[in-house]
Formats: C-alpha cells, structure tokens, sequence
C-alpha cells in the first residue's frame, strides 16, 4: 500500500510539471517533503514507545527497572528535541529546493515570452510579403511599423533570457551550496548527538546489576545518583555541540557574479 502511494504522489508531482518542465525536480521536491514527514512520524514512534515503557516501568517493584527507564525516558526527551530540530531543516532544506525551481520557472517564462515574440514576427514578415502587391502604401507603411515593433520586442526578449539565465545559474549555485552544506551539518548534528544521547542510554543500561550466579535477597541497586550524572552530562554535550542555526538566509534579489557564466 505504502508503495503505491509513493508511486502515485510521484506521479502527481511529475504531472504537474506537464508543459512547464523540471519534473525530477518537482518529484525532488515531494520526495524531501515525504522524508520530513516520515521522520516526523518516527520521532512521534519513538516517543510513544518511551512513554509506554515509563508506564510499564512504574508499576514494577524492582527499584533498578523503574531508575533506569525512567532514567532513559529522560533522554528521550533530549533525542526527541534533537529530531524534531533536523525536521525543521528539512522544511528549510525543501524550501531551498522550491526556491530553485522558482529560479528555473522564471527562464522558461523568459523562454515562452521569446517564442511567443519570435512567432509574432514571423507572422508579421508573411503577412507583410502577401500585402506587398495588393496593400495601399499606408497599409504597407503600418505593418513594416508593426514588423518593427515585433522585431525590437523579440531582441527585448532574447536580452531577457540572456540575463534571466544568467541571474539564475549565479543564484542557484550560491543556493544548493548553501542549502547542501546546511542540510550536510544537520546530519552530523544529529548524527552526533545521537551518539552521545545513546551512548549515555547504554551506560545506564550497564548500571542495571548483574544477578548471574547472586542471590537476589543479596543484590542491592545504588545506581540512581550515576544514571542521574548519565544523562546531566549527555544534556550537557548535546548543548555544547549546538551550533550556530542552520537556518537558510538566501539573498532577496537574483545577482549574478561577473564573470561566472
């Protein structure tokens, strides 16, 4: 099922670039804004489950069971902040992408509009060579002005898809590298504090006793206080390592760089 809804939104992102151009950027577009939202339903997952575990975890009389999980749900807490972060760079991310595809409809308006006028002019010039016997001079007079002003039109045109193209290849490099150096620091963002986040779950884990070969009337939990250190220090990581925001700050207007193209 989930297949076929996959292929359908593709279908639909693919057919509403039909005479426009960019699909496999308007699929791009979809898949990235999938991606958010399946990784917004896992950290919702994920939450869940800690919470349900808590609960479990609460009627149980084993003291070393109820510290550590709750101990872990604690953590889960931080991962789910640090997830929920990495979706909105997604967000931002994907709007860098629509941007660029804004760039891209702008040529191909640029494009249209100088094919349009080159079309006028061509009608003009067949229009005038069928009138050059049976016209009045005065009828003659106004399509060679008409002709005129379709021709200037057309170089006004062809100017306009020059710069447009030129404008636009200048902002969409400055963009995908901005956007795909940003959305590179998020991973090891999250990678990062991932790690220090599970790592910390893991030594929690290993402060649950060891019962192989012990009586259990003789073991006695004394964990609390390390667990509780455990995760201090993991918070205290995963807010050191935060860095400056990753949030995207494109220039407002298109500005080529001389010499680039």
């Amino acid at each position: 099922m989930e297949k076929a809804s996959r292929a359908l939104r593709r279908s639909s992102a693919k057919l509403l670039s039909l005479g426009g151009g960019n699909s496999d950027l308007n699929v791009m577009i979809s898949e990235v804004k999938d991606m958010r939202n399946h990784s917004k339903a896992f950290m919702n997952s994920q939450h869940t489950a800690s919470q349900d575990f808590s609960r479990w975890a609460a009627g149980e009389e084993n003291r070393a069971i109820q510290d550590v999980i709750n101990q872990m749900s604690e953590l889960n807490l931080s991962w789910t902040e640090v997830q929920r972060e990495f979706s909105e760079h997604l967000k931002e991310y994907r709007q860098m992408l629509e941007m660029v595809l804004e760039g891209e409809k702008n040529v191909i308006q640029a494009k249209n509009n100088l094919a349009a006028c080159d079309q006028r002019a061509s009608k003009l010039k067949k229009e005038l060579k069928k009138s050059a016997k049976k016209a009045t001079v005065e009828e003659m007079r106004v399509l060679e002005n008409k002709l005129s002003q379709a021709e200037r039109s057309k170089d006004l045109a062809q100017l306009e898809v020059s710069d447009r193209i030129r404008e636009n290849e200048a902002t969409k490099m400055i963009r995908l590298k901005e956007g795909l150096v940003r959305i590179s620091d998020a991973y090891i963002e999250m990678g990062k504090n991932c790690s220090t986040l599970f790592q910390a779950q893991r030594e929690i884990a290993l402060e649950i006793p060891d019962v192989h070969g012990q009586d259990l009337e003789e073991i006695k939990y004394t964990g609390s206080g390390t667990t509780q250190l455990y995760v201090q220090q993991a918070r205290e990581r995963v807010k050191q390592y935060k860095c400056q925001s990753f949030r995207f700050s494109f220039p407002v207007s298109q500005t080529s760089h001389p010499g680039m193209l």
